[in-house]
């Protein structure tokens, strides 16, 4: 029996163009995967928004902070793991934005030089 998904996966890396060069692919990485903790954390702010506090947790006032801070560090971890994709998606456009930008020097380098 045949994968399919896995057949259409390989098919679809197989024909995806490279990505392009970053001048610094650490601090590229570093920016995609901060984007992504801010966005998932906001995300999940959303989802707790309407829950109340629980008894178990001690409830009260206090633990609308230490929520904040614990939906930030899940928004880290989830980032850090890169199952949402969306850091590397973030640093795929950082790279096609450098290629493009780096193409509109060349050309206009070039026709500086006619």
């Amino acid at each position: 029996m045949m994968d399919i998904a896995a057949t259409t996966l390989r098919s679809t890396a197989a024909s995806a163009p490279s990505t392009p060069s970053v001048p610094n692919p650490a601090a590229a990485d570093k920016v995609a995967k901060e984007f992504e903790a801010m966005l998932v954390g906001q995300l999940m702010e959303s989802m707790f928004a309407g829950m109340r506090e629980s008894p178990l947790f001690g409830g009260g006032p206090a633990e609308k902070p230490w929520r904040s801070m614990m939906l930030q560090e899940y928004g880290k971890a989830i980032a850090e793991s890169g199952t949402l994709g969306i850091g590397r998606m973030t640093h795929d456009e950082i790279a096609r934005l450098y290629a493009a930008q780096g193409t509109a020097q060349e050309t206009t380098g070039a026709e500086q030089r006619s």
